[in-house]
């Protein structure tokens, strides 16, 4: 039987490889999960084997291998070798005599530290195999299933063959300072590492673009995935949980005294703003849009305002007892920020991004540091950065920066640094990586490239939680090579940095938090490590000196390093959008009488194109490729309907002057919140003048009536263009075309009635001349006589002159009777 093959060397591999799938591993336990000197000389590993062929296996066997301690650049390679670099096996234990299709069965397999079993005689960081081989029926001996892990090793427990190498301190030969009498090996305490842990609580943009601030709509969500995000068994929900579990607040208020207060004294948590401002905006009760880039498509309710609002509660509580600082405003790109160019926009997402989470947190957060969602900063990203308010330095991924030849603290580049005028922070590329791997949803970072990028799907969260919590100790085990040089030695200022941070978009659970608090809490007590506060981090981060130059990551592409900046067609569009939203708040009236101001109505928009040019943390491009167009659409139509939202009445048809100078009357309506300052551009020709009113404000919600000083030389009729600009002339509706008549006859009508005027003054002065000299007007010559029956009316009244005119009138037809009676 195999299950008797001694230790040693692992032999080769079994005629068929695990390639094909003939079962599924699953680790449930891992004891110790870090070997000190105090756990005993056994390692035990338990887990589940389940058939997944179509036939039986029989000979279940399994057995553990390791391999030799890692380096910070093979951490995530090593997952991902050949099942022939684990050289070091222990004895096969049996498991099962027979497993049928789709059984299962449980083991335990364990493993002596010493020489008879893993062979591990000194600290570090040791990849581990667990190796199940099988009989299929109809076939040979196979290695049926595996699953890799890391097993970290702060110290050793006693060993008779180690205390045979024990020498005497000073007996003139090499003794290992670190092993014990007993042959016991102790933590290595004589360079502690650094050890600061930032905790990134973010999640991808969830606000549909193009809605309006100050409360003049529903905030409206892309989908109703967040809802399911808060809950407790959703992803943000166990992150809160994990978060509360480091903080000591999940039975009550925070234990300070608690043996993890050191190390909860060195994690920090990051919290994205633009997820702060989301959750609030739920609690309050919001909508999910069916189109995200239609701000007026049709909307459901959602569902996760009570989650929203439990969740930011227990936040704020954890908040309160921990150190908070801020991610970039909705992980905005830097190198994108940098290309559009906009100070105010920058500001909102570096500066204004810890402002938020001060507001809504009620905390006061730890500034200085920028933490790019990509890890990875770039040149022009390092000019964005120089003497911006609140960003002292950037902590980068390790593996973003060239730093030659000089010493470095371990086997990586991790460390403090010098681009330009920014101060960096590097933390360790396969570290964070190991860390975005825990949870119930794995997340590789953008940073790592194609050859390190490990397929863990088939892993347990034990197996990644173990890899996990030993990848964190790594920096803290890795300790540089002895030498007697002492300028090649770590300085004070650098130290041996163990600064981690896990992918923007990690999903930890309370059992990996658990696990990760107590695999720092050993390395601390031990002395491999020392607790640094974030702020202490920020305030010796300007006394770095060693210089670096930043590159991309290994063979990661240039755009992927940079986030997947805007392209020069979406930037065209976010540069007009983003100069139009400062003119339109300029035009607006800014009284503190109102409700809310000009910046509160329009941040909302600023805030989507942050959204819009939001980084990947991951090689996942929805955000950069599906949902950056939609937002920007979404942008581009609510600036539209701005501006047609105050306009002209148009009175249609014609306009009639009632005079030359009439005034011409308008009414301008606002459908907007916010009162707006106007002015009209007006396009009239030669015959008619039209006066400039100047600035006019136009009530909210509201209409105003202009009369515009008219004055028309001519009656023909004629076109008036009239356009609505704001008091900074930007367009506002469509221009108003009105055909004007005017009672007004020009020139040659003024003369001529000048001239009617004084004939008429001049036959009248004539007549007065005469009538004054009691001479006959010699117009009057050739009129007859009146007779005495012209004489007598003109003497009588009114009625007695329509009397004696009825009488003439009556005689007249008596005199000529019709024809009908003279036949």
């Amino acid at each position: 039987m195999l299950s008797t093959c001694g230790t040693g060397p692992a032999s080769s591999a079994p005629s068929e490889d695990a390639d094909t799938q003939y079962a599924s591993l699953s680790l449930t336990e891992v004891t110790p999960s870090t070997v000190t000197g105090s756990t005993g000389n056994t390692v035990t590993v338990r887990g589940r084997v389940t058939n997944t062929f179509d036939r039986p296996i029989r000979d279940v066997i399994v057995r553990l291998q390791r391999s030799t301690a890692v380096s910070s650049p093979d951490v995530r390679t090593v997952l991902d070798a050949d099942a022939s670099v684990y050289d070091t096996a222990a004895p096969f234990t049996d498991v099962a005599k027979e497993l049928r299709p789709h059984q299962s069965a449980d083991f335990t397999v364990s493993a002596p530290l010493s020489n008879d079993g893993l062979r591990i005689d000194k600290a570090g960081v040791y990849p581990l195999l667990v190796n199940v081989n099988g009989t299929p029926d109809y076939g040979g001996q196979a290695r049926i299933a595996d699953s890799r892990t890391l097993l970290p090793v702060l110290s050793l427990p006693a060993d008779k063959a180690r205390a045979e190498q024990w020498t005497e301190p000073g007996s003139g030969s090499d003794a290992d300072p670190l092993l014990g009498r007993d042959g016991s090996v102790a933590a290595d305490d004589s360079l502690p590492a650094a050890f600061t842990f930032v905790w990134p609580l973010a999640s991808p943009p969830q606000q549909a673009a193009g809605t309006l601030g100050g409360d003049t709509a529903d905030m409206r969500l892309t989908s109703d995935a967040m809802a399911e995000s808060l809950e407790p068994t959703g992803r943000l929900g166990q992150s809160l949980q994990a978060l509360e579990t480091v903080a000591g607040v999940t039975d009550g208020d925070p234990k300070n005294t608690s043996p993890d207060a050191r190390v909860r004294s060195a994690i920090c948590i990051a919290v994205d703003p633009d997820l702060l401002v989301t959750v609030q905006g739920m609690a309050s009760g919001y909508v999910v849009s069916d189109n995200p880039s239609d701000p007026a498509a049709s909307t459901r309710d959602g569902t996760g305002a009570a989650a929203a609002k439990s969740w930011l509660q227990r936040l704020t509580h954890v908040a309160s007892s921990m150190c908070v600082t801020a991610l970039p405003y909705a992980q905005a790109g830097l190198d994108s920020l940098h290309r559009i160019g906009n100070a105010d926009l920058t500001d909102a997402a570096i500066s204004g991004a810890y402002d938020t989470v001060d507001d809504i947190l009620g905390v006061k957060t730890v500034r200085g540091l920028t933490l790019p969602a990509v890890g990875t900063l770039s040149d022009d990203a390092r000019d964005l950065l120089t003497g911006l308010d609140g960003s002292g330095g950037a902590a980068v991924v390790s593996t973003s920066v060239d730093v030659g030849d000089r010493p470095r603290t371990g086997s990586s580049a991790v460390g403090r640094y010098v681009s330009g005028r920014i101060p960096l922070q590097t933390y360790d590329a396969g570290v964070s990586a190991a860390l975005g791997a825990v949870g119930p949803n794995v997340t590789t970072p953008s940073f790592i490239p194609a050859w390190q990028r490990v397929d863990t799907s088939g892993e347990s969260e034990v197996s990644r939680r173990q890899t996990a919590a030993a990848s964190l100790a790594l920096p803290m085990l890795d300790l540089p090579e002895p030498t007697t040089d002492p300028a090649a030695r770590v300085t004070a200022v650098t130290g041996r940095s163990a600064f981690t941070m896990p992918p923007t978009y990690w999903s930890p659970t309370p059992a990996d938090a658990r696990s990760l608090l107590d695999t720092a809490g050993l390395l601390v007590a031990s002395g491999a490590a020392t607790a640094v506060p974030l702020t202490d981090v920020v305030t010796d981060l300007p006394n770095a000196h060693s210089r670096a130059d930043l590159i991309a990551p290994g063979d990661v592409s240039e755009i992927t390093s940079r986030g997947h900046p805007v392209a020069a067609k979406d930037l065209t569009d976010i540069q007009r959008e983003v100069r139009l939203i400062d003119r339109l708040e300029d035009s607006f009236v800014n009284d503190h009488e109102l409700p809310f101001s000009p910046t509160d109505y329009l941040d909302p928009l600023r805030l989507d194109i942050l959204r819009a040019v939001s980084t990947p943390s991951s090689p996942d491009l929805r955000i950069s490729r599906v949902e950056r167009p939609q937002r920007l659409t979404a942008v581009d139509a609510t600036l539209t309907r701005v501006q047609q939202s105050v306009s002209l009445l148009d009175p249609s048809g014609r306009y009639t002057l009632a005079s030359e100078r009439s005034p011409l009357l308008l009414v301008v309506r606002n459908d907007l919140a916010l009162p707006i300052k106007v002015r009209l551009d007006i396009t009239a020709p030669d015959e008619i003048s039209v006066g400039d009113m100047g600035v006019v404000e136009i009530p909210a919600q509201g209409t105003r009536q202009l009369q515009l000083p008219t004055h028309a030389s001519s009656s023909q009729p004629a076109t008036v263009r009239i356009a609505l600009v704001t008091s900074n002339d930007v367009p506002l509706s469509s221009p108003v075309d009105l055909s004007i008549y005017a009672n007004a006859y020009g020139k040659p009508l003024f003369y001529i009635t000048i001239a009617a005027g004084v004939i008429l003054i001049l036959l009248t002065a004539r007549r007065l001349w005469h009538r004054f000299r009691g001479e006959p007007d010699p117009a009057d010559e050739d009129r007859p006589e009146p007779d005495e029956h012209e004489r007598e009316l003109a003497s009588a009244g009114y009625q007695q002159r329509r009397a004696a005119e009825r009488v003439v009138a009556d005689g007249a037809e008596r005199e000529d009777p019709d024809p009908g009676e003279r036949a």
